[in-house]
């Protein structure tokens, strides 16, 4: 029975439970930084003679 009293799985998985908007948000955010870092570096960088008016 100790194995649930202050077991950090189980609190993760309770408040997984309770707070389910929470993870979505958090996962939405970590799509769009994962995404962002991605594009930027897989982009090729511009040459020194590309001009763009």
């Amino acid at each position: 029975m100790s194995f649930f009293h202050n077991n950090p799985l189980i609190e993760l998985c309770h408040r997984i439970t309770h707070k389910p908007m929470s993870i979505v948000m958090w996962l939405f955010t970590g799509l769009v930084v994962a995404s962002t870092f991605s594009v930027m570096l897989t982009m090729p960088a511009p040459r020194d003679g590309d001009e763009q008016d």
